[in-house]
């Protein structure tokens, strides 16, 4: 296989990942929408840590940091989804 083979895989690939990323990120996000309703602060920090603590461990060794960044923004986004509606 030629390295321009391969690297048409291994972007095949990652854009199969990242599709199925993004229908999951779509349907967390329709389920923390009604949150807000139930909530009784806006924001709950202990929550949050929980969120990127299992996002850090779910990860594991050298990613933990970095899915706990991308966690970090899923959040926001959340709130941001929560306060539109």
């Amino acid at each position: 296989m030629m390295v321009t083979d391969k690297l048409a895989a291994a972007r095949a690939a990652i854009d199969a990942v990242d599709r199925r990323i993004a229908v999951l990120l779509a349907r967390r996000f329709r389920l923390t929408g009604p949150l807000r309703l139930l909530k009784k602060r806006p924001v709950d920090i202990a929550r949050e840590r929980k969120v990127l603590s299992n996002a850090a461990a779910a990860a594991g060794g050298e990613y933990g940091q970095s899915a706990r960044a991308v966690f970090r923004e899923i959040i926001r986004q959340s709130k941001r989804l929560q306060a539109r509606r």
